[in-house]
């Protein structure tokens, strides 16, 4: 016969501190979901300095010299912008823009249900379909926005 024996388990628990930060990392990663593409409208490319300008020309009178080709002074890039603080360079912004613009023109009903999921950035409101506004979303994870 054998004697009797119980068997026992254990539950795993996480300490508070470790379920506070899992919380408040869900509570970012929900926040930073609803924030839609930030565009850099600085200088993504510097543009050329006088002195590089003057090696092209210098390169262009040598190449002459010796009967080869040249640019014939030819600019193949377009007019550099000028920025805040002197920063001569090229700007992706106006094409990003304009292929923004061109997505509102063309399907404005994909634009609209894309934006649904964001803030709007213009004024703040929080999109339709952003975890803030799914109710059902929140409770079954546990709550809403940290310290709000």
């Amino acid at each position: 016969m054998s004697g009797g024996g119980g068997s026992s388990t254990t539950k795993p628990t996480v300490p508070k501190f470790l379920e506070t930060g899992y919380q408040q990392g869900i509570g970012m990663g929900r926040d930073l979901s609803a924030m839609p593409y930030t565009p850099f409208y600085g200088p993504d490319v510097a543009a050329m300095s006088p002195l590089e300008q003057a090696s092209f020309q210098g390169t262009d009178v040598m190449a002459s010299a010796f009967g080869m080709p040249t640019s014939g002074g030819q600019q193949y890039l377009p007019a550099p912008t000028q920025f805040e603080g002197g920063a001569m360079g090229y700007s992706s912004a106006p094409i990003f823009e304009q292929a923004v613009g061109e997505l509102r023109t063309r399907r404005p009903a994909q634009a609209d249900y894309y934006n649904s999921f964001f803030i709007d950035p213009m004024t703040g409101e929080m999109g339709e379909r952003t975890i803030e506004k799914q109710p059902v979303a929140l409770e079954m994870q546990g709550g809403g926005r940290r310290g709000k």
